[in-house]
């Protein structure tokens, strides 16, 4: 959980988020054909107070500080930082917002209901109106929770 810990204490001491919440962290088999053993996910809400493309460049060092590769196209990395959602919306071709495959995936909506309880920006529907029709039977292992959160 090492890359997750650093992580959210990066984003918590970061200036430009605040009302940070953290979710616990659940064990989760890949998703696709994304190569590794099992994986650790968690969700985090807050403020933004920089630009969506500031927001997507701080998410970028995380991961690359973690050594995960930029181009990731089903490699192993060592953290994946997505951005869900933004109050208005995103659409450029390096961003679009809400994510495309958010609702399909019980490993983002199970962690996400967890710190996130309105409806989602673009979709109108909460993560656990999502995660109530969503089709993955796949398991989701509760882990812990991060130091500090």
């Amino acid at each position: 959980m090492g890359a997750l810990q650093r992580c959210a204490d990066s984003i918590s001491s970061d200036k430009r988020v605040s009302q940070l919440r953290v979710s616990p962290v659940y064990e989760t088999p890949p998703w696709g054909n994304v190569k590794g053993g099992e994986f650790l996910n968690a969700a985090v809400s807050g403020c933004w107070s920089g630009s969506d493309t500031e927001l997507l460049e701080f998410c970028r060092s995380l991961e690359a500080r973690e050594g995960s590769p930029v181009r990731k196209l089903g490699l192993e990395r060592p953290l994946d930082v997505d951005i869900l959602f933004l109050q208005g919306g995103v659409s450029r071709p390096e961003l679009e917002l809400p994510h495309s495959r958010m609702s399909l995936r019980k490993f983002v909506l199970v962690p996400l209901s967890d710190v996130w309880e309105e409806e989602i920006p673009g979709l109108g529907k909460t993560p656990a109106e999502l995660l109530s029709h969503v089709n993955d039977s796949s398991s989701i292992i509760f882990k812990g929770t991060l130091n500090g959160y």
